[in-house]
């Protein structure tokens, strides 16, 4: 099974933040984008809000993984 549009792109958002974690400047930058796109607002917001670095995206269930080291 293919994964979605929408997968690949939560997969993306998880690498990346997971890349801008330490700098913090780059990070909120990032997520302010993320927060224009459709749907995935809450999801920006929870990353921002969060105090540890997130997960591999397919911790949260995310099968798309050509995004991930």
């Amino acid at each position: 099974m293919e994964a979605s549009e929408s997968e690949h792109l939560k997969s993306l958002i998880f690498s990346t933040a997971q890349e801008l974690w330490e700098d913090k400047d780059a990070l909120g930058r990032f997520l302010t984008v993320v927060r224009r796109s459709e749907g995935f607002a809450k999801l920006a917001d929870t990353l921002e809000q969060s105090e540890v670095r997130p997960a591999n995206a397919t911790f949260y269930g995310v099968k798309s993984t050509e995004f991930q080291n």
